[in-house]
């Protein structure tokens, strides 16, 4: 089985993770934990990318802005 979803953690330009998924619902639980700056200095960037390739990304900084994509 082929994974459709991944979601990739940056922390400050640099790529810490990226998770393989295989369904939706696994997908969104795991894009809904995405909530903070973690231990990035400046900001955090999750990008979710679906099946069909859109990419969906959400930024926190360190300052508490958050911008969604």
């Amino acid at each position: 089985m082929e994974y459709a979803y991944a979601l990739t953690t940056w922390y400050d330009d640099e790529l810490i993770s990226t998770l393989r998924l295989h369904d939706f619902m696994e997908a969104h639980d795991a894009w809904a934990k995405c909530v903070d700056y973690g231990n990035a200095k400046v900001y955090a960037r999750y990008n979710l990318t679906d099946p069909t390739g859109k990419m969906y990304t959400k930024t926190f900084y360190a300052n508490g802005e958050v911008v969604i994509k």
